[in-house]
């Protein structure tokens, strides 16, 4: 996209890069965008042996208004998911100095009137975009809408820009069966799964990857901290490793978790999220204890009612989880911990309300007329019977007004209307397949080399669509100028 909008558009574009040392050559030699300006990453952070000054990072907090705490105890690099190597607290803090410092020199430098961006997944991503928000820098953050094969562009992830209304529409008079139909031909579940399967590499491309990686240079490992005791000898083994706990965690959750939704018996529906991943660590950062929240939400239950759990059918890219966190979501009194297999159609057609912290589920319930409760803002919160609840403590009370809920098609109708309007047909995840496949081994090896042809003939194949995400960002670009 970089390409088109300086070459074609005649835009000036200054780069951030955050990648390997092998891609990074490509970078430093390319010619198909003439920057302004270039960062890698990585070269600006370095092991420090002195302390973190404690007193910049205060001075820095206070000014942007950041919680760098919460970015870093949720940095899945620096806490909980890292195999390889364990940061100490100084560690941490002196990387998110040097960070911060890095990125106020750059806002210093270029006084950007936009900052372009994928959605964020590290913290220091986070970081820079929540710097340019309080420097009130334009943000276009690209993302997957709520329906499949499309996307939004929008300044706050999860929050259509200029703040639209349901009242701004007039329905189309469509039935429930005509909106999940509609719904349900840009599924963005069935897209995960196809995207799933783009995924599944041939044995012959896994052995280019592993080949690479073992037999050609590998430095990555000394110079960038997300690599840090990533050694040759260290990751086989893990992949090992993870081979094994894929399958033995199957094999429980196939012979321990419910296949049947239950009959006769009221319930609310608690879908588990993803883990690790950003719809918890970024977006949701004091909810990434799942199993505490089914906890709350038990808790929260009206005595006649049980709580179905449903293990995430994506969490097999994860290895799925350690089989204790199973079993002790199992052994919470109420609950009934529901295969991945399991169709969220059955659930949804059986279930009185649905509980969830962010993601699709609880627009989908909405279609199916069961009212659903959400424990993070989100773009959908606009319709009556997907309630923002933002004090866990009120779950209660709002548990029992919502399961007295019904679903308005008025609503849902205009809903529809109004998110089409601001989205656009891209299929993101396909593009990022073809991505991976053309560079990346399948994703399998993200520290490899970029030929100038092979991006070339990427680029040419991909014209029509890259073009017409550039036209999108220009648009949004427009729509800013015209209303500032």
């Amino acid at each position: 996209m970089s390409h088109f909008l300086n070459k074609k558009f005649g835009y000036e574009i200054n780069a951030i890069f955050d990648v390997p040392d092998k891609p990074k050559k490509f970078f430093q030699n390319q010619n198909f965008v003439d920057f302004e300006n270039v960062w890698y990453f990585h070269e600006y952070l370095k092991k420090q042996s002195k302390k973190p000054d404690l007193e910049y990072l205060k001075n820095f907090e206070k000014e942007y208004d950041i919680n760098l705490q919460q970015l870093a105890v949720n940095e899945r690099i620096f806490y909980r998911f890292n195999d390889f190597y364990e940061f100490s607290s100084d560690e941490i803090l002196t990387i998110l100095e040097q960070e911060c410092k890095l990125f106020e020199n750059i806002i210093t430098k270029v006084k950007p009137d936009f900052f372009l961006t994928p959605l964020t997944a590290f913290h220091h991503h986070q970081l820079f975009y929540e710097m340019c928000r309080k420097k009130n820098i334009k943000t276009l953050v690209i993302y997957m809408s709520k329906f499949g094969h499309r996307c939004v562009i929008s300044q706050d992830v999860n929050k259509l820009d200029f703040r639209p209304r349901l009242d701004d529409f007039q329905s189309k008079g469509r039935d429930f069966k005509e909106l999940l139909d509609n719904f349900e031909s840009f599924n963005i579940s069935k897209q995960i799964k196809d995207y799933k399967k783009t995924q599944t590499s041939s044995k012959f491309t896994k052995l280019q990857a592993i080949s690479n990686f073992l037999f050609n240079n590998y430095s990555s490992s000394k110079t960038h901290y997300t690599y840090y005791g990533r050694k040759r000898s260290k990751v086989v083994l893990n992949e090992i490793k993870k081979t094994r706990q894929l399958r033995n965690r199957r094999s429980f959750i196939d012979n321990n978790l419910s296949k049947e939704v239950p009959e006769n018996q009221k319930f609310v529906y608690y879908p588990l999220h993803i883990e690790q991943e950003r719809n918890l660590l970024i977006a949701a950062p004091f909810y990434t204890n799942q199993i505490e929240l089914i906890r709350s939400i038990v808790k929260s239950l009206p005595i006649d009612y049980k709580l179905i759990v449903k293990e995430h059918p994506a969490q097999e890219t994860r290895e799925w989880r350690d089989i204790s966190e199973y079993e002790e979501i199992r052994n919470i009194p109420n609950v009934v911990l529901m295969h991945p297999d399991i169709s969220s159609k059955k659930i949804f057609k059986k279930c009185s309300l649905v509980i969830t912290i962010g993601g699709t589920t609880g627009l989908e319930s909405n279609f199916f007329q069961k009212p659903s409760i959400i424990l993070s803002d989100m773009d959908y919160s606009i319709i009556p019977t997907a309630e923002f609840v933002s004090n866990i403590q009120d779950l209660p009370e709002k548990i029992k007004e919502n399961l007295q809920k019904k679903v308005i098609v008025d609503d849902l109708d205009k809903f529809v209307q109004l998110y089409e309007e601001n989205s656009f047909e891209f299929d993101y995840m396909q593009f990022v397949s073809k991505y991976h496949e053309s560079f990346y081994y399948n994703g399998n090896l993200l520290d490899a080399e970029i030929d100038d042809e092979d991006m070339k003939t990427f680029i040419d194949n991909n014209q029509e669509i890259l073009l017409k995400v550039t036209n999108e960002h220009i648009k949004k670009i427009e729509q800013f100028k015209k209303s500032s």
